[in-house]
């Protein structure tokens, strides 16, 4: 006789609707998304978003303020990017995979740009006005002779 437990599949990280990956499940992901990204010689972006009180120096993000910037994310990002906190409660991130014929420099500064308008229009000004959103591209690594 079979356990009927034994055939539900694992989900281990799986996340409850309303959570997002904290920092060492998302960066697992981003050194994961890295190595595909290296193995198809494609480039990765990463989607940082922080909260600046003063230039250059990133605030706390609360959890209330945190609910309401994952969410309006969820709304302005594609559903295979995977978004957590790069640094916890400090940086969100999301990792956005690139296509191998999209130009790499135009196409990151118009979804920075997309994304902090949304970001802007979708979030209290309390919040807003103090986002800073940018995108780093992730190159493949090469491996160097020495």
């Amino acid at each position: 006789m079979s356990n009927p437990q034994s055939r539900r599949p694992i989900r281990a990280l799986e996340r409850p609707p309303g959570t997002e990956y904290d920092e060492e499940t998302f960066l697992y992901f981003l050194t994961m998304e890295r190595a595909r990204a290296g193995r198809s010689s494609q480039r990765l972006r990463l989607l940082l978003v922080t909260l600046e009180p003063a230039p250059g120096k990133p605030g706390p993000i609360l959890p209330a303020s945190a609910a309401k910037l994952f969410k309006a994310l969820k709304l302005l990002l594609r559903d295979t990017d995977i978004m957590g906190w790069y640094r916890q409660d400090l940086v969100a991130g999301a990792i956005l995979c690139a296509r191998a014929d999209t130009p790499e420099e135009e196409t990151s500064s118009l979804i920075e740009e997309r994304v902090r308008e949304g970001l802007l229009e979708r979030l209290p000004s309390s919040i807003s006005r103090n986002l800073r959103v940018r995108i780093t591209q992730q190159g493949p690594r090469r491996l160097v002779k020495g």
